[in-house]
């Protein structure tokens, strides 16, 4: 189904029941009144836009998807707005129109292979644009052939955030033109909000006894995870609960649950649904933990790195099941989902994913990128050497880009790399 959505790896825009959008009397009003400080607002949308996804009041970068029109296979045009906490370089980059850094927000390692790469665009944002926002801001133009779509997304620096809004619209659609996403741009409006304060749950109505979940008196028939002994740390049982299939359970409380060693709550982290926790993998000192999100069946997930004691979302990663390991107290390693090749017989298999080794450091914030994809070769992370020394790398290759829909053209081989020095 082609559908004018932004990227996941942004604004994470997921199929949703979407609601009429009016521009609010004010900020506590509209449904983006929960963000707090400085904001930047959707306003004169078309009366037809709806809200047709949007974050959570506990998201530290908030995102909403609003959309309109009806276009050849969904809604004719979307804009995202979101919010993020950038680094020093990456303003720079921004600020010198540095393309490297937009590969970070926009495009599949397909695009950035593809001709319409090289047709982008990446400027001063127009005054019409920049006038009525008073920060620096940029403008990105591209668009995708194979599916069809047009993009403009305009960043805005400010201090302490980045901003960001991206207009998407199916290119074939001549109504809409270039000039009508930058009137949609030039029309946002910055905002100060003291936020509102979201229901949480109750949270001295969870513990657990016998190995046994309760809310209150009531048991809730959820399954009580333990944390391996060699873990450090407070945290020593979880359980993933949720309204729909645990009984007792309220709609604010569905999430993961963390436990002391004598039953008594420590934590929580709010999820739309029970399902979107698979499992977790705590850090050796216990300080972080990988959520790991999909479906009970599929082999590729989603792995988020959480702060255990702030309960702070730090990275999300696309990658295959059961492939991170940490490897010390502040690093981890795993298989990387890059994006999907085609092969020839169409068919969806593992070796249809162009996959990467990578290692995440949570000190200091970087991705590394150990063994990378290409156009003939997979990388798989098979955990560490027993001697703790060296990374055990499984590498898939194939003479012919074709061949990898044919399991039986595909070589495996191993290999060992030293594993980089912590910082």
């Amino acid at each position: 189904m082609k559908k004018v959505m932004l990227y996941i790896s942004l604004f994470c825009v997921f199929a949703a029941a979407a609601f009429c959008f009016g521009t609010a009397a004010n900020a506590d009003d509209s449904p983006d009144g929960w963000v707090k400080g400085l904001w930047i607002q959707a306003v004169g949308l078309p009366k037809d836009a709806v809200l047709e996804d949007y974050s959570d009041g506990d998201d530290e970068k908030p995102w909403f998807v609003y959309s309109w029109g009806k276009g050849g296979d969904g809604p004719a045009v979307t804009l995202g707005v979101g919010r993020f906490p950038p680094s020093a370089d990456m303003e720079e980059k921004l600020l010198n129109l540095d393309k490297n850094v937009l590969r970070e927000f926009i495009g599949s390692v397909a695009f950035w292979e593809s001709p319409d790469a090289k047709k982008l665009t990446f400027t001063e944002a127009p005054e019409k644009i920049s006038a009525g926002l008073s920060y620096p801001c940029q403008v990105v133009r591209y668009a995708e052939s194979d599916m069809g779509l047009s993009h403009t997304v305009l960043f805005i620096e400010t201090d302490p955030f980045l901003f960001m809004a991206e207009i998407t619209w199916e290119t074939a659609n001549k109504k809409f033109k270039k000039s009508d996403a930058e009137k949609i741009l030039a029309e946002l409006v910055f905002v100060e909000q003291e936020g509102m304060e979201a229901a949480g749950p109750d949270v001295s109505v969870f513990w657990l006894k016998d190995g046994r979940l309760f809310r209150g008196e009531e048991i809730v028939e959820a399954e009580v995870n333990g944390v391996p002994p060699e873990i450090e740390g407070p945290v020593r049982f979880w359980s993933a609960v949720g309204a729909d299939e645990s009984g007792p359970v309220a709609e604010n409380e569905t999430g993961v649950w963390f436990f002391a060693e004598d039953g008594a709550f420590l934590a929580f982290l709010p999820l739309d649904s029970a399902d979107e926790c698979r499992d977790i993998l705590f850090s050796p000192d216990g300080s972080f933990f990988l959520l790991m999100s999909g479906s009970g069946v599929r082999a590729d997930m989603t792995y988020i790195l959480y702060e255990t004691e702030t309960m702070e979302k730090r990275i999300e990663i696309p990658g295959t099941r059961g492939s991170a390991a940490w490897i010390d107290a502040g690093r981890f390693v795993m298989t990387r989902i890059d994006d999907v090749r085609e092969t020839e017989s169409g068919t969806f298999t593992m070796a249809a994913l162009r996959l990467s080794a990578v290692m995440y450091d949570t000190v200091a914030e970087e991705l590394v990128v150990l063994k990378e994809a290409t156009a003939k070769k997979n990388y798989w992370c098979g955990g560490v050497t027993d001697d703790g020394a060296s990374l055990i790398i499984s590498e898939d290759s194939v003479t012919s880009e074709k061949d990898w829909g044919d399991e039986e053209k595909i070589k495996t081989r191993e290999l060992r790399i030293e594993i980089p020095p912590a910082g």
